[in-house]
């Protein structure tokens, strides 16, 4: 026999880990439990192992992608952040845009709404 092959009795019979051991206890306190809370509770529980699924399930295709990608998590980190950084560039030139449209609407006395139409500006750019 090989010495790298699982044999039944070299298995754990129990893998537990102490999160598992807290879950099944405040899952045994639920069923145990008749306080009104127990409801929402249980909502909460189930709003949270969703949230846990939803997490893997997107950590399982972000690693995914990053396999098919030539980008190691550091470099794709960095350009998540470099993205992230010309979005708020964009949005603080944007902010300061609007208010100098707001203060020519003011000084002209029209709505910022006629300044947009008056500079052929779509309002929803």
């Amino acid at each position: 026999m090989n010495d790298d092959s699982e044999t039944p009795q070299s298995k754990p019979v129990v893998e537990t880990t102490a999160e598992q051991v807290s879950t099944v206890v405040s899952d045994e306190a639920l069923l145990f439990d008749d306080s009104p809370e127990k409801e929402q509770r249980a909502e909460l529980a189930a709003a949270v192992a969703t949230l846990k699924g939803d997490l893997e399930a997107q950590t399982k295709t972000r690693d995914a992608l990053l396999a098919k990608s030539s980008l190691t998590m550091e470099q794709a980190r960095q350009v998540t952040d470099e993205h992230i950084d010309r979005l708020h560039r964009y949005n603080d030139i944007k902010d300061a845009g609007q208010m100098l449209f707001g203060k020519l609407a003011e000084l002209k006395g029209k709505t910022v709404k006629e300044i947009y139409k008056d500079y052929n500006i779509d309002i929803e750019d």
